[in-house]
């Protein structure tokens, strides 16, 4: 980011005591990963005030910013300082006056109940491979928080940005969507996830939908299997130049923009205007080649609208060196030549069920160890109860809210907390041959399962 001073002010509609700066080349957050030169920006929380904490990197910051309360505490500093109303809103203000610079990068906001983080990864792999300066989200910065400092990390010369905005409250999406004012919009796809601090699904798809009212002028929007109906079962206008899968012809259409996909093992045959393209798998996944479809034709409409002569193997060549993410199906050499796939980092119904599935079309001893899916509200027990955890060779349950999976299922074993289980998983005896998928929300800290698996410790795990 660069910014000066003044404009600093004016987007925040704050005042500056002191020396105004110059020029503003990054804003910080927190103490502990904060570097020289940066402004330091006091967030507060229900449990901490980062104006408390100023005073520690005070000697080193270009400037502080803080609301009125927090300031006041900051008389004996000589540091710059700008007050503001509120610091959340502020950091959120900062950066969308960055975006404001970013005219020369084309912004993609991706948003939904699942897939957010495997297509932002594809996305980024695929438009990098192309020669495209690419920035993205990192880990889990797609809150209120990690938005803003997603967006002010994005160089001036980027070509394209992928920014996550992910929602569990009413209200966050509107205030990411103007923050990130997208040129293209993505929806993954939507189910009860959050529907906690949502209200049902239908509160679920309201929210995720206002993604689409900020876009750029000239934007358009692309959305994942059943996203369009859903809209508009919920009386949500489709946008006339939406690139929607439900929208999508009939699998020999010459003019979808949709790219058609078909799995056969880990075979995946890919489909598009009379291209077709085959891609080898490392997973029978079909969640992944659902993205990977959907991530094609997200970048064959993107290249296309600025008349970039690229191909459906153009596109597929690009896209043949993603590799998933830690804790996201992540294939993990375990203890005695077994096979984990680390799936622990989040969950919900579909992405639950769909890991599953993959499990299950693998050949050997097939075994899975699932934890609570976290903040689905009412349908939490029916969504938990209604698993297909058939066909597989053994399967370990974690958590209260299984804990209805597995009265369903004698032969499954359940456990109330992850520490009971790590200490029977510690005895368990796991061989070549066998698969140990390992998936729960991130509450339940399985991370710790797959360390024990692969490394036989547990030590300081949880």
């Amino acid at each position: 980011m660069r910014l000066s001073g003044s404009e600093t002010a004016s987007a925040t509609n704050g005042y500056w005591s002191g020396a105004i700066p110059e020029v503003i080349t990054g804003v910080a957050t927190d103490t502990r990963d904060f570097e020289s030169g940066q402004v330091f920006l006091a967030l507060r929380g229900p449990s901490f005030d980062g104006h408390a904490f100023a005073s520690t990197v005070a000697e080193q910051a270009q400037a502080l910013i803080g609301d009125h309360q927090g300031v006041s505490l900051w008389a004996g500093l000589d540091n710059s300082k700008l007050e503001v109303g509120d610091t959340l809103q502020a950091l959120g203000d900062i950066a969308h006056a960055w975006r404001i610079h970013l005219s020369a990068t084309t912004i993609i906001a991706i948003s939904g109940s699942y897939g957010k983080t495997s297509l932002r990864s594809m996305l980024e792999t695929g438009f990098a491979a192309m020669g495209f300066k690419v920035a993205a989200t990192r880990a889990n910065f797609n809150n209120l928080v990690g938005v803003p400092q997603t967006l002010l990390r994005i160089p001036v010369d980027a070509d394209i940005a992928v920014v996550e905005c992910g929602i569990s409250e009413c209200g966050e999406m509107a205030r990411l969507a103007a923050m990130v004012q997208p040129d293209i919009a993505v929806l993954t796809g939507i189910t009860a996830a959050h529907s906690e601090g949502l209200g049902r699904l239908s509160g679920v798809v309201r929210e995720k939908a206002l993604l689409l009212d900020s876009l750029n002028d000239g934007g358009w929007c692309a959305l994942g299997q059943d996203v369009a109906a859903l809209m508009r079962e919920n009386h949500i206008a489709v946008p006339e130049q939406a690139l929607a899968v439900d929208d999508a012809h009939d699998d020999n259409s010459y003019e979808t923009e949709v790219v058609r996909w078909q799995l056969d093992d880990c075979e995946l045959t890919l489909a598009y205007q009379g291209q077709y393209h085959h891609v080898t798998l490392a997973l029978p996944a079909r969640h992944w080649a659902e993205n990977f479809a959907f991530t094609a034709s997200i970048m064959l409409r993107f290249l296309h609208d600025r008349e970039c002569l690229y191909t459906l193997p153009d596109v597929a060549n690009a896209l043949a060196g993603w590799q998933p993410l830690a804790g996201r199906m992540h294939r993990c050499e375990g203890k005695n030549g077994m096979l984990v796939l680390d799936d622990s980092y989040n969950a919900n119904p579909v992405s639950m069920q769909a890991a599953i599935d993959t499990l299950r079309a693998l050949p050997g001893n097939r075994i899975a160890i699932l934890g609570d899916m976290a903040e689905l509200g009412e349908v939490s027990e029916s969504a938990h109860a209604g698993l297909d955890i058939n066909g597989l060779n053994c399967v370990y349950l974690i958590g209260r809210q299984m804990q209805v999976l597995a009265e369903k299922h004698a032969e499954a074993r359940w456990f109330s907390t992850t520490e009971e289980a790590l200490s029977v998983l510690t005895n368990a005896s796991f061989v070549v041959g066998d698969t140990v998928l390992v998936k729960a929300s991130r509450s339940m800290a399985l991370e710790t399962v797959v360390t024990l698996l692969c490394s036989g410790e547990v030590a300081n795990a949880l």
